[in-house]
């Protein structure tokens, strides 16, 4: 009976492996694609057309297992909930795979397609949604979490409004004739596409939570038929959606609480075990060059934390505090930025030079928070340079207001990265952060800045040809 048993969770476990191998590449798939659609790369697209194989093939070891574990197993209860689920799930991930290889075969139909930087706006975030969703089915079926599972349908609902928005632009720029009828339709599926796969992750959670407690929407679905059959029609709610709108933004804002909370806990995690364990061993340790070295460790680990909560703190004070507000010469806002993070552009050996530096741009905010946000452009500008390499900072003015752009020419960002470099603790290389002592802060910190001051901030960039951040801001200063 162990023998029997033991076969059974062996193939149990394969089956889980290879859906868990089946989600993260497609959910890697809609980035590659994203990119590919956006640069109009086709050699790329078809790439991603031909690489569908891969997933086709997991499918198909997927199904096999499912049938073998029917056919020469002997699954309780429980395990046959996971086998008929995991059959559906492999079907919703095959077709992820399917929509993902459609958006690849429309790239080449959307050659000389010219959309508007909001249409291609709402691609990325469509797509970064898509990504999000995939992978929380997954991490929900790999940790049994019914809760999280149950969690995605909200976040479904963020992908169904980016995909109304991203319609009606496309609407717009087909009737000012920006893009001919083909192309507004290749547009439009493009948009499906993302919103489908929204859909089939929606139904990944359905099938976890069956998995965890047997919960079957298609069960409830049959009841109100089979009462409609019998002339009875169910109750309709007359009332509340008012507070079940309001139950769901509680959610979100819950969620994010716990998302933030969470991130919180593990960047802080990371050095504060590093210190712990170095203290250990520095107590233990008589030689004194050890001694000296441990101790230039535990400092540096010491200075990540402290900069950790000098950042959250900082973006506590933008959230909940107005400073007041007074004419700032943005010149003055450059050079002290510059001069804030000179010793350790010299430490990295990467030069900082100043072009086009007006003299009698003014804008009107808080010049504290002004120079924090340029140089914090500035300092992830070093940290993402390699030596020899030269940063440029540059001012122009706009209409209604100025441009402070940081141009770098260091390892760059992917185009599906770009819409999450603003997130707080996200980062585009994290190997490459933890070694330049990055907090993952600071670009959140720059948004925050800018939003204050009713202006905005921009991002260019191309992987192996370096980044350039623009931050937009008002003469008038936005909000006094």
């Amino acid at each position: 009976m162990n023998d029997i048993r033991t076969n059974l969770d062996e193939r149990l476990n394969l089956i889980e492996t290879r859906l868990l191998e089946m989600t993260e590449l497609v959910a890697e798939r809609v980035g590659l694609v994203t990119s590919a659609m956006l640069e109009g790369d086709v050699d790329a697209a078809d790439a991603l057309v031909a690489g569908d194989d891969d997933i086709d093939l997991l499918s198909m070891q997927v199904e096999e297992g499912c049938i073998d574990t029917l056919v020469r197993e002997q699954p309780v209860a429980s395990d046959l909930r996971f086998v008929v689920a995991a059959l559906h799930m492999n079907s919703d991930v095959e077709r992820s795979g399917d929509l993902v290889t459609n958006i690849a075969k429309a790239v080449g139909r959307l050659q000389g397609a010219h959309p508007d930087d909001r249409v291609r706006d709402l691609v990325v975030r469509m797509s970064v949604q898509a990504q999000l969703l995939m992978r929380r089915g997954a991490e929900a079926f790999r940790s049994r979490d019914a809760e999280l599972a149950e969690s995605i349908d909200e976040l479904d609902d963020v992908l169904d409004d980016l995909h109304y928005r991203y319609i009606q632009h496309v609407i717009t720029d087909a009737r000012r004739g920006d893009l001919d009828p083909q192309q507004s339709l290749q547009l439009a599926l493009v948009g499906r596409f993302y919103e489908r796969i929204g859909d089939h992750a929606e139904n990944i959670g359905e099938r976890v939570r069956y998995i965890v407690d047997g919960w079957m929407p298609e069960a409830q679905a049959a009841e109100r038929a089979r009462a409609r059959a019998s002339g009875v029609e169910p109750d309709r709610p007359t009332r509340g959606l008012a507070v079940i709108d309001s139950i769901a933004q509680e959610r979100r804002v819950d969620a994010i609480r716990r998302d933030f909370v969470a991130n919180v806990s593990h960047e802080l995690k990371t050095p504060v075990g590093a210190m712990s364990l170095l203290a250990e061993t520095l107590a233990g340790d008589q030689d004194a060059s050890d001694r000296s070295r441990l101790t230039d460790m535990l400092q540096k680990e010491a200075k990540r934390v402290e900069n950790i909560i000098d950042d959250l703190l900082e973006l506590t004070r933008l959230e909940e505090a107005a400073d007041a507000r007074s004419d700032v010469r943005v010149d003055e806002v450059v050079e002290r930025a510059v001069e804030a993070v000179q010793a350790f552009a010299d430490t990295h050996g990467v030069a900082v030079a100043v072009v086009g530096l007006p003299t009698d741009e003014v804008i009107r905010g808080e010049r504290r928070q002004l120079v924090r946000a340029v140089a914090n452009l500035l300092d992830n500008g070093v940290r993402y340079s390699d030596a020899g390499q030269t940063i440029t900072v540059s001012v122009e003015p706009i209409e209604d207001g100025v441009a402070v752009t940081v141009k770098d020419e260091g390892v760059g960002i992917p185009r599906a990265e770009l819409e999450r470099v603003f997130e707080r603790f996200y980062r585009v290389d994290r190997a490459r952060s933890r070694e330049t002592g990055g907090t993952g802060l600071g670009l959140a910190i720059v948004r925050h800045v800018a939003q204050n001051h009713g202006g905005r901030v921009l991002v260019e960039s191309k992987p192996g040809e370096g980044s350039s951040f623009t931050m937009q801001l008002p003469r008038s200063g936005g909000e006094s």
